[in-house]
């Protein structure tokens, strides 16, 4: 009898097996079907709302609305946008159009704009300056010859914004700059527009303005903030005849100048520069220092490295110039500066300060080969009742994208008090999709951690 129902038992069992495959399996396939089409479609009822919005919303909906895709880089909606721009009356929606534009550097209102422009007496000066920001990254010589033609607008702040925009010109350079220097010397030239006169003429790296540039920089009856454009504009233009001028304003009994001045020279190609801008890191203004330092920053100055190191360390203005020694440190791309950057990222007696901008910037640029010294500094620092470095560190490396940081994000899942570094871990295993790490992540889903980890801890768990 048992063998009997056995046979009948094992004979039974394929027909559940076909009946599970006919029935149960196309349902769970259909029910995966049935949620993606309904994503799809609230994705499809979010768009049509969002177009909707733009055709029909007040206009503070609508300004809502483009904040938003400013936020998300969002440029589906871009027709739409061009189509309100060119239909709208209200000037500042108009502007945050514009605005939007530009940031995706989206040249499609540019014949819009180009045509409001020259219309430009109708408007007020808050949209005009804000169609002139948005052509200028767009021109053409239309654009341009209308940008002139603009510089005898009354309004001095529209004049400067358009003179401002000729200098970020990118064909026919030295005819425009000549057309400036031309411009000057007209009878209705307005002082008060020269400052960002000698800006654009710095912008368009005119060496036929030199001469002219210069004379202001080096004339002590000239208004202080005219000789600082110039000096920044000698700087941007180059060559020989601005060093010249640029390393004679370095004796200037104005501080600011000095500072200008050697704030300059990191444009300049030149076997004196690195020379002169490690002895202006002596100069008694902590403004010229903090300048040298970047400028020597930026050039990669490898010789200029051991004077960095004891600025980092000795120079009596902490907050600026130490400060600024460290960053060019971490410019340098050398082994010999990281070197510096690891020490001081462990010595305990150094400013606080200096030690987090270490910590920055050689998790930024050089994280494999300092990896192991900041995983010690997180050892020494784990059970401190205050570890400021600690905190630091691990916020620093949860927006790292370096897998091998998988160890560091598990340890700071375990710490024992702290909730930042719970948050900092998993912000990390989820910016990395360390989908190893699932779980350590769920136990930080128990009711006895914070709820704002709980949260956190559960919103990863679903992304990995």
């Amino acid at each position: 009898m048992t063998s009997k129902l056995r046979i009948a038992h094992n004979s039974y069992f394929p027909l559940i097996i076909l009946f599970l495959l006919l029935f149960c399996w196309p349902t769970a396939f259909l029910v995966g079907q049935t949620e993606e089409e309904e994503s799809e479609e609230k994705l499809e009822r979010l768009e049509e709302t969002r177009r909707q919005t733009i055709l029909y919303g007040i206009d503070s909906q609508v300004e809502e609305l483009i904040k938003e895709l400013k936020e998300e880089q969002n440029d589906g909606f871009n027709d739409a946008l061009v189509e309100l721009f060119q239909n709208s009356n209200n000037e500042n929606l108009r502007r945050r159009v514009l605005d939007f534009f530009l940031t995706l550097e989206d040249d499609r209102l540019r014949k819009s704009a180009q045509s409001m422009l020259e219309r430009w007496e109708e408007y007020g000066a808050n949209t005009v300056s804000e169609l002139i920001r948005y052509l200028e990254n767009f021109q053409n010589e239309e654009i341009t010859e209308l940008f002139f033609e603009i510089l005898d607008e009354p309004n001095s702040s529209i004049a400067s914004r358009a003179l401002r925009a000729i200098g970020k010109a990118k064909t026919a350079r030295l005819e425009y700059s000549q057309r400036l220097l031309d411009y000057k010397d007209d009878e209705n030239f307005r002082p008060q527009l020269e400052g960002e006169l000698i800006a654009a003429l710095g912008a368009l790296e005119s060496p036929e303005a030199v001469e002219y540039v210069a004379d202001i920089a080096l004339d002590e009856d000239r208004e202080s903030s005219l000789r600082w454009r110039a000096c920044q504009a000698l700087g941007d233009i180059g060559g020989e005849d601005a060093f010249k001028a640029v390393r004679e304003l370095l004796n200037s009994d104005d501080t600011y100048l000095r500072a200008y001045a050697v704030g300059a020279l990191a444009g300049f190609e030149n076997q004196d520069v690195v020379d002169v801008l490690i002895d202006a890191l002596r100069d008694g203004f902590w403004r010229v220092r903090v300048q040298a330092a970047r400028a020597l920053g930026e050039l990669q100055a490898r010789e200029a490295v051991e004077i960095l190191e004891y600025k980092a360390r000795q120079d009596p203005d902490v907050r600026n110039v130490r400060l600024a020694a460290v960053k060019a440190l971490g410019a340098m791309d050398q082994p010999e500066a990281y070197e510096i950057l690891r020490d001081l990222l462990g010595d305990e007696k150094a400013n606080p300060l200096l030690r987090q901008e270490a910590a920055r910037l050689l998790v930024e640029n050089d994280l494999s080969e300092s990896l192991d010294d900041i995983t010690k500094l997180i050892e020494r620092e784990w059970d401190k009742e205050k570890p400021i470095m600690l905190d630091y560190l691990c916020k620093q490396l949860s927006t790292t994208r370096d897998k091998s940081l998988s160890d560091l994000y598990r340890k700071m899942l375990s710490h024992p008090k702290l909730i930042n570094l719970h948050l900092y871990g998993l912000r990390g295993i989820r910016l990395n999709g360390l989908s190893g790490l699932k779980e350590d992540v769920e136990k930080l889903t128990d009711k006895k951690y914070a709820r704002s980890v709980r949260q956190l801890a559960q919103s990863v768990l679903e992304q990995l």
